[in-house]
């Protein structure tokens, strides 16, 4: 998706043990088309999200990303089943316990005890596996430390925020003991994330789009070298 590895002007990142082609990634779904753009150009990372059922099936699937770029998984159902199954091959698990997709906030105590049970869990593998958390359009100012206090305690890796404003706020909590992986709904909203100390930016947008982000951060690294 118009995401170019080998271009020396945009800068590699490397974060939780792993490094990055360059600081976007793309938000995708197992077709043909997402497969035809990745064969055409690299991207920092992709995320997925595995199906509701047949995860199993759906790893088998994933054998083609691997080849050629960091895999984030983004699990939002049965989560405790699907990050067992993926945790050995993934690069990175993203816990996302919105399941009202942003019309209420998770229960702080229920995220907090999910997160208990995947530190249990997580304990089981001998592979060390980065986890984030995301958190949701829902979340008011006044959730959000007890959010990311919930994910220190648990030991995870990181931060996704979905808006420039609770960048800023998640950074400001974490004291920048946590990275944070900004999402961009546009090239603007992407490079403001960065300017405000995202270390990755993740999004949906059109290619056409996102290959104005990639130029924005072009001219930034550009100018500051």
């Amino acid at each position: 998706m118009l995401f170019s590895g080998k271009n020396k002007k945009l800068p590699d990142v490397e974060l939780v043990g792993l490094k990055f082609s360059n600081p976007v990634g793309v938000v995708e779904t197992l077709d043909l088309s997402t497969k035809w753009h990745r064969r055409r150009c690299k991207a920092g990372f992709v995320t997925l999200t595995p199906p509701k059922d047949s995860v199993l099936e759906w790893i088998m699937n994933l054998q083609d990303y691997r080849k050629d770029t960091l895999l984030a998984v983004n699990i939002n159902s049965d989560i405790v089943r699907c990050f067992s199954l993926v945790y050995d091959f993934a690069d990175l698990i993203i816990i996302d316990p919105d399941t009202d997709n942003g019309i209420s906030s998770p229960d702080i105590s229920d995220t907090a005890e999910l997160l208990d049970e995947l530190v249990n869990l997580r304990m089981c593998y001998e592979r060390y596996t980065p986890v984030f958390l995301r958190l949701s359009h829902a979340d008011t100012p006044d959730e959000i430390p007890a959010l990311i206090s919930c994910a220190r305690l648990a030991g995870l890796d990181g931060i996704v925020a979905p808006t420039p404003q609770k960048v800023r706020l998640t950074l400001e909590e974490c004291e920048g003991r946590l990275p944070v992986i900004g999402v961009a709904q546009s090239p603007e909203e992407g490079m403001e994330e960065l300017l405000a100390g995202a270390s990755l930016i993740e999004t949906s947008l059109h290619p056409l789009a996102i290959a104005k982000l990639l130029k924005l951060i072009e001219k930034q690294t550009t100018e500051t070298i």
